[in-house]
């Protein structure tokens, strides 16, 4: 079974309370889900300019739905607190990405600059926070206060990170967009009536969702022929419950019997451990062939990192600075990160016994 994952980073849906938000968010989905076709259809212009410049910014493809979310495509949208356009940059957020304001002409409302400032911003905040689901988070509630969550609840986290309610579903309404587009005939069959049970779990998470604005009881003037249900090969509607239950059953079965193996750019193995503490030095040699930017990696070439944090848990965060060639002895700067292969997410949980040749992957940092 394929398992959940935003931008490669793999979404923990065996734990219920994961699996009950994403769960609510494709059911409040569910006027969408009548209308997919067209959905997908008005999107697709979108995201023939989106994706190649994702691409060449080196952004995972995912992000494509953030503008969906943001500004359902619209380049004139104007949120509450005075953020414009297609991914709602406030003044100055888009002025410091190289965005002009100016009047009777705004870059917030250019699809094409504003989305490369989009890219250099995530890739900014990615850099900062090492994790593509802490860069959206920090996307929509800014950089200052997932590094606070970070310090002050002892994890790097979204999944169990005590959020404000808005932020706190923002990456669920990404994740619930890139299923029902991509899977569109699983979710046909949602309706967007009110769970009937007074004392269901998830009635408390829905009232969340309604005073957000992300949940509508009353299904939305559709626009357009209506899609049947057999002409996306969906079975008869069911009641909410009913596809409240499939829908949380698929995701709490989504336990690999083995583990995810996720491969990074560059392979080395551990030479020489310094402490694990912030700021110790730690040497790797290069395993395998790679080439990062300019870089070309050799077996035997040694791999120089620092210890960027240790957190509670244990896992510690590598980043390797420069790498010096086994051959010609040529320093060269370079910037990776270590990664979980476990998880694709940055972070390594320290073996029990800590000995030379342990192997570890590294991502590249553009």
């Amino acid at each position: 079974m394929q398992r959940t994952n935003f931008a490669g980073e793999l979404v923990p849906t065996e734990q219920g309370v994961v699996s009950a938000k994403l769960a609510l968010a494709l059911m409040s989905t569910s006027g969408y889900a009548k209308r997919v076709q067209l959905l997908v259809q008005r999107a697709t212009p979108y995201f023939a300019v989106i994706e190649p410049i994702l691409a060449k910014h080196h952004i995972p493809n995912d992000f494509k739905y953030m503008p969906l979310i943001e500004s359902n495509f619209k380049a004139d949208a104007v949120s509450s607190a005075g953020a414009v356009g297609y991914w709602q940059f406030m003044d100055e957020t888009a002025r410091d990405m190289g965005l002009r304001i100016d009047p009777g002409h705004d870059e917030r409302m250019d699809l094409v600059k504003s989305t490369e400032a989009a890219c250099r911003y995530l890739h900014a905040l990615h850099k900062r926070l090492g994790s593509w689901t802490l860069a959206a988070a920090a996307y929509n509630g800014g950089m200052g206060m997932i590094e606070k969550k970070i310090v002050r609840q002892a994890t790097r986290s979204y999944y169990e990170m005590a959020m404000n309610e808005e932020t706190g579903y923002y990456l669920y309404r990404m994740l619930a967009f890139k299923e029902l587009m991509t899977n569109p005939g699983r979710y046909a069959g949602m309706s967007s009536g009110m769970l009937a049970y007074a004392d269901d779990p998830y009635e408390r998470e829905r009232q969340q969702a309604r005073r957000m604005g992300w949940l509508i009881d009353e299904d939305p003037e559709l626009t357009g022929e209506p899609i049947q249900g057999d002409l996306l090969g969906s079975p008869a509607p069911q009641s909410e419950a009913a596809v409240m239950d499939s829908i949380l059953t698929d995701l709490l079965a989504q336990r690999p019997k083995t583990p995810a193996i996720f491969t990074g750019d560059v392979e080395a193995k551990l030479q020489k451990a310094g402490k694990p503490k912030l700021g110790q030095s730690w040497a790797f040699v290069v395993t395998q062939p790679a080439q990062v930017g300019e870089v070309d990696l050799k077996p035997g070439d040694a791999l120089y990192a620092v210890v960027d944090d240790v957190d509670s848990r244990g896992q510690i965060f590598l980043r390797a600075t420069k790498v010096i060639s086994g051959a010609t002895k040529e320093e060269q700067p370079l910037t990776l990160s270590a990664m979980n292969p476990a998880t694709g997410l940055l972070g390594l949980p320290l073996p029990k016994q800590l000995k030379t040749g342990w192997v570890v992957q590294w991502k590249t940092e553009f």
